[in-house]
C-alpha cells in the first residue's frame, strides 16, 4: 500500500461529503424549480404556492438548526 488505509466511507470522500452533496443537490434543484416558475409566470397561485413552501421549510431548517446548536 501507499500509506492509505482503504476507506469504508461511501465514494472514499471524507465522512459527511456524499449527505453534504446530496443536500446541495436538493436545494439547487428547488432553486431551480422556483426559478423556472418565477420566469415563467411570477403572478401564478402555483408559483407563490411554491415558493412559499420552499421558503417556509428553509427557515424552518435554519431555525432548528440554530435552535439545536445553541442548546449545546
Amino acid at each position: 500500500m501507499t500509506g492509505h488505509a482503504r476507506s469504508k466511507e461511501p465514494l472514499g470522500l471524507p465522512r459527511g461529503s456524499v449527505r453534504s452533496l446530496m443536500s446541495l443537490a436538493v436545494v439547487l434543484t428547488a432553486g431551480a424549480i422556483a426559478g423556472f416558475l418565477l420566469a415563467s409566470d411570477s403572478s401564478s397561485d402555483l408559483t407563490k404556492v411554491v415558493v412559499g413552501g420552499w421558503v417556509a421549510a428553509l427557515g424552518n431548517l435554519i431555525g432548528f438548526y440554530f435552535g439545536t446548536r445553541g442548546g449545546k
